[in-house]
């Protein structure tokens, strides 16, 4: 019979790092790792840690330590397949659990602050007041204690007291690093840890600062491996609601990055609008569907590969984008309807439309969520029948729509999508937002393996006809 154990004693069970030997039978000692795994798997997520105010995932943590306590075979086992890890620092300077240990093989972590996790949509500029910066999270020493030998991804947020000194034993060997909305990284910081991280490749940062070309230099000289940059704007508090212009200085960027995401860290439309020189034709991938741009423009590179955009920006001086485009994100969904008059979601899209290549011989990804003519997009989405392997088209409604065009809401162009659907040769994974009927699911092309459909639709029968078909279906949540 299992003991009832009280939370303190949970807790020291939970992180003992050196279990009992308490497993004396061979058959037990004797089962095959692989099966071992496979029973560890169906009782609760092998590969995560989660240390965190949540009762669930805390329950998942003292199963995985009574398994532990079996035998060390069974500990060594469980250790080893921990490669994920989620800690709210919080809960563990809250409780008394500055004793946790990391798995050793860890190679993910993800420390947040959950006092400040929500602070950003509620009230954004306590980040900035310095009053608050003094949490005692201890998160500096708690990094620099643990053995992170092996973590290569580190995902920070909400740390008010981290500074660059936390990250004094593990700047060799990160790969990945995000750091959103701790205040004590700022320019300066940065730009001492960007010296030390060399084998850097991804870097996600809001700083106190926007990035300028000092930075750059430093990342081109320091960082050579570093090609994804996702830069989030700080919030800018303004008393008065004056439209603030914003340079961001694109043209600097390294050579080395090919991936570059710009957003605001708050959506708004009001008082944040900028200007941007163009970015390196080295520049492959670019993300700016978080932005609002001065007269709505901005640059794309002549060599792009991947672009994701929303309402309502617009490239500057492009008649159609590059025949190297792969995957195309456009939202003409309306965030803000005071900078838009009834006609210009469709003038939007149509333009987007006519800027589609003639040929684009890579073009594997299209989502498209758009208030536009059904005839003109699905005539458009067919050129690029040949390559495109994942679908993702939805005619959006406004409140003045014609209810004459469409059979229902959401159901507008269902017609004009299935014939074009049928004429996608290769196309493996289709998200549909209309009304679907079973035999209609012969319409698609028999190169189709994962089918999303709108809950209300979705029905165990259409489920079992697709199946039956080699596709599988799944829940597409309704959203713009």
């Amino acid at each position: 019979m299992q003991r009832n154990l009280g939370f303190s004693q949970l807790r020291s069970l939970a992180f003992n790092n050196t279990p009992p030997n308490r497993c004396e039978t061979d058959i037990v000692q004797n089962l095959p790792t692989e099966i071992l795994i496979q029973i560890f798997g169906n009782l609760m997520p092998t590969n995560l840690m989660r240390i965190c105010d949540d009762d669930e995932f805390f329950i998942h943590e003292i199963e995985r330590t009574e398994i532990r306590l079996t035998c060390k075979r069974w500990n060594h086992i469980l250790i080893s397949l921990i490669s994920d890890a989620y800690y709210d620092i919080r809960n563990i300077y809250k409780h008394k659990l500055e004793f946790v240990v990391p798995p050793p093989t860890l190679k993910n972590l993800d420390i947040i602050d959950s006092r400040y996790l929500h602070v950003n949509n509620c009230d954004p500029h306590v980040f900035y007041d310095p009053y608050n910066w003094n949490s005692e999270s201890q998160i500096n020493e708690w990094l620099n204690n643990k053995n992170l030998n092996h973590v290569k991804k580190l995902y920070l947020y909400g740390c008010m007291d981290l500074t660059a000194d936390g990250f004094s034993n593990i700047f060799d060997q990160l790969i990945d690093l995000s750091i959103i909305n701790c205040p004590q990284i700022t320019e300066k910081s940065l730009s001492i840890m960007l010296k030390k991280l060399k084998n850097l490749e991804s870097l996600t940062i809001n700083t106190d600062k926007f990035f300028n070309s000092q930075l750059n230099e430093l990342i081109e000289v320091f960082s050579p491996k570093l090609c994804n940059l996702k830069l989030i704007i700080p919030y800018t508090f303004h008393l008065k609601q004056n439209i603030c212009f914003q340079l961001m200085d694109l043209c600097s960027l390294p050579k080395s990055i090919n991936s570059f995401v710009m957003c605001l860290q708050i959506q708004s439309y009001e008082n944040q609008i900028f200007t941007s020189t163009p970015p390196p034709n080295t520049l492959k991938r670019l993300d700016v569907s978080n932005c609002f741009f001065f007269k709505n423009l901005f640059d794309i590179p002549k060599f792009l590969t991947h672009l994701t955009v929303s309402y309502p920006s617009f490239p500057r001086d492009t008649i159609k984008l590059p025949s190297t485009i792969e995957y195309l994100n456009i939202s003409g969904y309306i965030r803000n309807t005071l900078h838009s008059s009834s006609n210009c979601p469709y003038y939007y899209c149509k333009k987007w439309i006519y800027t589609f290549p003639i040929n684009a011989p890579f073009l594997h990804t299209l989502i498209l969520h758009m208030y536009a003519s059904p005839t003109l997009l699905f005539s458009s989405i067919v050129r690029f029948a040949d390559t495109l392997r994942y679908l993702d088209c939805k005619i959006l409604l406004l409140n003045t729509i014609d209810i004459s065009t469409c059979e229902a809401p959401c159901h507008i162009g269902r017609q004009f999508q299935l014939e074009m659907i049928q004429k996608l040769k290769s196309l493996v994974e289709l998200r549909f937002h209309c009304r679907l009927e079973e035999k209609e699911i012969d319409l698609f092309p028999t190169t189709l393996k994962k089918l999303w459909l709108i809950n209300g639709f979705n029905n165990q029968s259409i489920i079992d006809y697709a199946y039956r078909k080699g596709i599988k279906v799944f829940e597409l949540r309704q959203s713009c």
